[in-house]
């Protein structure tokens, strides 16, 4: 565990500046917060796995996602993020909750699951590029 830590302590991102997304809700989004963010996905994905969420909040969770990410995915257009993959996810989603009534909650949540975990290699892939570019 220490080893982890210890690489989260110390690790230098090499994403290039241009690609950044400096609209994140936390300033100087650094790996650390990332982890948090998907942890936090990821838990929202076995809360709808195992039917913790009401079809109401799952619905409610998805809109607040769906039209944040479409402001981004507006907005910026240059950033390492994927967001239209967010937005389609959690599109499918709040139209599984809504048209079948938590019928399909296993689908859904490992959809959002697949979803972050498919970020964290998304980031990776750009630090990589970053890093070649930077030598």
């Amino acid at each position: 565990m220490n080893n982890i830590i210890d690489f989260i302590k110390y690790y230098k991102e090499h994403i290039p500046k241009e690609l950044k997304d400096n609209t994140t809700i936390v300033k100087n989004h650094t790996l650390k917060t990332y982890i948090f963010c998907v942890l936090l996905r990821i838990i929202l994905g076995l809360f709808i796995i195992t039917n913790k969420l009401s079809v109401r909040l799952i619905v409610i969770i998805c809109i607040f996602i769906i039209l944040g990410f479409l402001n981004k995915y507006f907005k910026l257009n240059r950033v390492w993020k994927i967001y239209l993959r967010t937005v389609l996810v959690y599109s499918i989603v709040l139209l599984l909750s809504v048209k079948y009534n938590n019928q399909y909650n296993h689908i859904s949540g490992t959809l959002i699951i697949i979803d972050a975990l498919m970020g964290l290699q998304s980031r990776h892939i750009f630090d990589r590029i970053g890093s070649v570019i930077n030598k």
